[in-house]
């Protein structure tokens, strides 16, 4: 395997048509399936949104975002990660992780984030094995009702 994390831009017409459908947006008004819609791609600042890309192949995608302040410096959330069923159990997530960390590292971000269910043990046992741990802090969320997408 040879995985490359290629970035997503409004410009680039990358094969993201068959992993859209996972991150659940709908064609707007005509559209391809959402890409500008997703904020690392209208909002590089914010995050950024990249495809796995395994020798030409799209198996997947990763997304991250941005903050400050929590750490003493620019962090990024780990919020999307997906692999396409054939890629799975072949060690892309892995990879990915391992690519993401290198970016990190390279932008001067100090941490990278990520949430899993309590359940998924076997998600939690691939965090870990790349050096990801839990900082025992509890993630809390306000939920204010807004659907995205919704006008």
């Amino acid at each position: 395997m040879t995985l490359i994390l290629r970035p997503v831009t409004l410009a680039a017409r990358l094969p993201l048509g068959r992993l859209l459908p996972a991150l659940r947006l709908r064609p707007r008004r005509g559209r391809a399936a959402g890409a500008g819609r997703i904020v690392g791609v209208a909002h590089p600042e914010w995050g950024a949104l990249y495809l796995l890309d395994d020798a030409g192949q799209a198996v997947g995608y990763a997304g991250i975002t941005y903050f400050t302040f929590e750490r003493g410096g620019r962090y990024a959330l780990v919020d999307e990660l997906y692999m396409a069923g054939a890629a799975r159990s072949r060690g892309v997530g892995r990879a990915a992780l391992l690519l993401l960390q290198q970016q990190a590292r390279a932008a001067g971000l100090v941490a990278l984030y990520l949430q899993t269910e309590p359940y998924n043990a076997r998600a939690q046992r691939l965090y870990e094995s790349v050096g990801f741990v839990d900082d025992e802090r509890r993630n809390l969320a306000w939920l204010s009702g807004a659907v995205p997408g919704k006008e």
